[in-house]
């Protein structure tokens, strides 16, 4: 079979400041599926950056595998890209959507490239439209988790330019629809987090803890969009991923990884420690967090979602029962998280979850994986030779250096992510330890604070 990976973007790329180092080369993560299907022929074909498939240098590949066919898209248009698929002649095209900014919309436009392959009679892996437009727009999010009656947070939707020009016309003395969302607002829990329907991530979230600091919100230059503002759920925050084909309606819900949070209490991808997974067949923690009830709300929301490919999901556990935050229909960093706590390549995980039958697969043994106590980390950017040095110690299975010589702006400039395994939670422990030791000259101390801080919560819940 002819097995076509793919991905687009909407964003120009401009490689001649970005500078990127993936430990194991995600060549050599193709090679590895290339060896061990060689059944099939596989081919990637992505717009750049083609995060998660290839290893760039500027704006050219700077490193292949010889065992796989490679395209770089030249078309923008989905059919047009979608008739450039075609040429490779592939029998299946999977979907391997990433994410820019401002929108992370990137799995909509891969989803309208699956609908004219699907009319050209290729089969694929790949979310439908409206799936990944209901996941786009965080409002359209909320409603839809509470038509299915799976939990998230009680919100209140606020209509930019009816917020703004609903009251500038002559015979009208009154905005009553800001009044109304003004009327809402009040009846909400603070704290609350104020947050754009369709932004990527955590960026321009603003946590506020009374009526009039949201009120300076969304009076200020700052708010210049739909936004929705949604009560904060205080609890244990944590993320997993889904894999499965909406036909089949069989899904895979991996063991959730537990996530840390900023002085806001928001979890941020760049400077997030996530640390598990917490497993379903450890008795203590399926116990405290109830982890088969979360598997069951998952897999309803996956089922009515239908679902086609992969999916991270972000989560809140309150001490009683479990909220859905965030729906990412894409690769994310769970991705490669899981796939260093599984031991492989992630394109053989992704193989495996795809391809094959989650027929009564309802936890991570049952997956065809074992997985290892993980902690992802965050180190700043660092020299090369550095970058090696870490990837050489015998408990640092991946390594992901991305930076912007042209951000102004420190959390733009990038960092270094660093998945470190064990074979036990103490382990693990251990070896955290021994990393920040060996590394004392440019680790940051606050990470390794609340790594160890993560680990021993996990073990004390039976890790």
């Amino acid at each position: 079979m002819r097995i076509l990976f793919y991905s687009t973007s909407s964003s120009l790329y401009d490689g001649e400041h970005i500078f990127s180092k993936t430990l194991p080369s995600w060549a050599g993560q193709w090679d590895f599926l290339a060896e061990k299907h060689p059944e099939h022929e596989f081919i990637i074909a992505s717009q750049l950056p083609g995060m998660f498939m290839l290893d760039l240098i500027g704006n050219e590949i700077a490193q292949k595998s010889e065992k796989i066919q490679y395209h770089l898209i030249q078309n923008d248009s989905e059919k047009k890209i979608a008739e450039e698929l075609a040429d490779l002649k592939p029998d299946l095209a999977i979907a391997l959507s990433f994410y820019v900014t401002p929108y992370d919309w990137l799995t909509v436009k891969d989803a309208m490239v699956a609908d004219f392959l699907r009319q050209m009679g290729i089969r694929t892996i790949c979310h439908s439209v409206e799936t990944a437009l209901i996941c786009f727009d965080k409002w359209r999010t909320h409603e839809f988790l509470e038509k299915i009656g799976v939990n998230c947070a009680k919100a209140v939707y606020m209509h930019h330019e009816l917020y703004i020009n609903g009251g500038n016309r002559r015979e009208l003395k009154s905005n009553v629809y800001r009044d109304a969302i003004f009327h809402q607002i009040k009846r909400l829990k603070f704290p609350v987090i104020i947050k754009d329907t369709t932004g990527l991530s955590s960026f321009g979230a603003d946590v506020v803890n009374n009526f009039e600091e949201a009120l300076g919100i969304l009076r200020s230059k700052k708010t210049t969009s739909d936004r929705i503002i949604e009560e904060m759920i205080s609890g244990d925050q944590f993320g997993c991923e889904i894999y499965g084909k909406s036909g089949e309606g069989d899904y895979k819900i991996l063991p959730p990884f537990l996530f840390s949070v900023n002085q806001y209490g928001i979890t941020s991808p760049k400077q997030s420690v996530k640390i598990g997974p917490f497993l379903e067949e450890n008795l203590v923690q399926n116990e405290k967090y109830k982890l088969s009830e979360l598997r069951k709300m998952l897999l309803k929301m996956a089922k009515a979602l239908k679902l086609d490919g992969i999916a991270q999901v972000d989560l809140v556990f309150n001490g009683k029962k479990w909220f859905v935050i965030e729906i990412n229909p894409r690769l994310s960093g769970m991705s490669t998280t899981y796939a260093a706590s599984a031991g492989q390549p992630l394109s053989e995980v992704i193989f495996e979850y795809l391809m094959t039958s989650s027929q009564n697969a309802q936890s991570s043994r049952r997956f065809g994986f074992q997985f290892k106590p993980t902690v992802n980390i965050k180190f700043p950017i660092m020299p090369e030779e550095r970058l090696l040095e870490l990837k050489a110690l015998p408990y640092t299975a991946f390594v992901n250096q991305i930076e912007n010589r042209a951000a102004r702006q420190i959390r733009e400039q990038g960092y270094c992510e660093v998945i470190v395994t064990g074979e036990t939670r103490d382990e693990l422990l251990e070896n955290l330890c021994d990393l920040r030791e060996k590394f004392s000259d440019v680790a940051e101390e606050h990470f390794f604070e609340t790594a160890i801080f993560l680990g021993e919560k996990q073990r004390l819940c039976g890790g």
